[in-house]
């Protein structure tokens, strides 16, 4: 690093090169135009499709990077309104890379953390995020021995005992949410159908802070990171699991950046993906079911663009008896965000559902009969989005289910 962009840091000056190289070609707006099937369904990139402006869109944010750079562009609430509604859903980024290898979210991210350093975020509909990260260490404001509920009368091994086959890493979302708590029964539950020993952290697991991240609070995310790095290098395991593609993408693309995370971090899809392939788990086909039911799959950001988790989900579905999997228009690399992430849902929750109804409608618009994600921000705001139009539902919740049929 030179020492221009070193004193004083500025996170703007580690992007100045894709700011000022992007051309406006406007491709990062739509999906791969080689596969659009419906131009309906065709934008990829939610702030954009909601508002309409340049400046919502990825190369907007890169003209915004330059003229805070040059000094011709100064903070307002409107430019705070441009930067924190984008879900960072990575949509452009997968555009932009491989079409000319530049890196667009990485401006994005850049430009949170600059607001922050400016002093002019949070703002202030974050506020209680932080209040609940420096008072309980979650962003839900739930004490800590509240983490541990969901897994009362498992008889989980405790991890920081014993040593473990697996850390079933459970995350704050999955935790406390008295819905989405069923996943992580589920995942523990298939885990252990497979004689593997899993152990938990119970309300001693710590946020991974991917919240922090997110809106461009690094500093405090970098401090927590470290922090968690020792904690989780001191359980006797190679291996966590997660069930939150939050959580994932966080403990194995980000905290590398802080420092060495011993352990191999895996979403639960992929092992009972690997599991099917090893046939220790096998789902027998139930008498009852007389035809094939459609079910639609929806790609989490942070499991599929940002880990690259494409196929797992997808083999998991079409192993399941029952289930005929039809895609949206918009799907893996080009999948549509469900609107929650990047404290956007907090922030603005209206406009977190207008994105989250707009992929409901395409999900609809195939036929199926089952929306699946394996995301719990993304089950909560499809699951507010469909209001029974559609049945959402966890992934791994539906592998329990065929368990328990066999």
């Amino acid at each position: 690093m030179s020492d221009i962009t070193r004193n004083p840091y500025n996170p703007l000056l580690q992007v100045q090169k894709d700011a000022y190289r992007c051309g406006k070609c406007m491709l990062c707006k739509w999906i791969d135009h080689s596969i659009m099937r419906d131009s309906k369904f065709a934008e990829i990139c939610p702030s954009g499709s909601r508002f309409k402006f340049e400046s919502y869109y990825a190369s907007g944010k890169q003209e915004i990077a330059r003229g805070l750079l040059d000094g011709s562009l100064d903070y307002s609430e409107r430019l705070l309104h441009i930067l924190y509604t984008c879900t960072e859903c990575g949509a452009c980024q997968a555009i932009c890379s491989n079409i000319c290898d530049r890196n667009p979210l990485k401006t994005i991210v850049a430009l949170r953390e600059k607001a922050f350093r400016d002093g002019v975020a949070p703002i202030k509909e974050h506020e209680p995020l932080f209040s609940s990260m420096r008072n309980y260490g979650n962003p839900w404001q739930q004490p800590s021995y509240r983490k541990n509920r969901w897994a009362k009368g498992l008889n989980l091994l405790d991890a920081t005992r014993e040593r473990v086959d697996f850390l079933y890493f459970t995350g704050c979302t999955t935790a406390y949410d008295p819905v989405l708590k069923e996943t992580a029964k589920a995942t523990v539950e298939i885990l252990s159908a497979a004689n593997l020993k899993v152990g938990i952290l119970g309300e001693n697991e710590p946020c991974c802070g991917s919240t922090m991240l997110r809106v461009g609070d690094f500093e405090s995310f970098s401090a927590l990171a470290h922090e968690n790095i020792g904690i989780l290098n001191k359980i006797s395991t190679e291996k966590i699991v997660t069930s939150c593609a939050g959580c994932n993408s966080t403990l194995r693309e980000d905290y590398p950046e802080i420092g060495d995370l011993k352990a191999r971090v895996f979403h639960s899809v992929e092992f009972i993906a690997d599991l099917l392939r090893e046939e220790r788990l096998v789902f027998e086909r139930s008498r009852k079911a007389r035809r094939k039911r459609l079910v639609t799959y929806h790609d989490p950001c942070h499991l599929g663009r940002y880990c690259g988790i494409f196929d797992a989900p997808r083999e998991i579905i079409r192993a399941i008896p029952g289930l005929e999997l039809v895609e949206m228009p918009r799907n893996m690399e080009n999948s549509f965000c469900c609107g929650a992430g990047a404290g956007v849902r907090i922030a603005f929750p209206d406009y977190a559902l207008w994105v989250a109804e707009r992929r409901v409608e395409e999900a609809l618009s195939t036929g199926a009969e089952l929306l699946i994600t394996a995301c719990p921000f993304c089950e909560q705001n499809l699951l507010q989005a469909a209001q029974g139009k559609i049945p959402v539902v966890d992934l791994i919740l539906l592998v329990r289910d065929t368990m328990s049929q066999a």
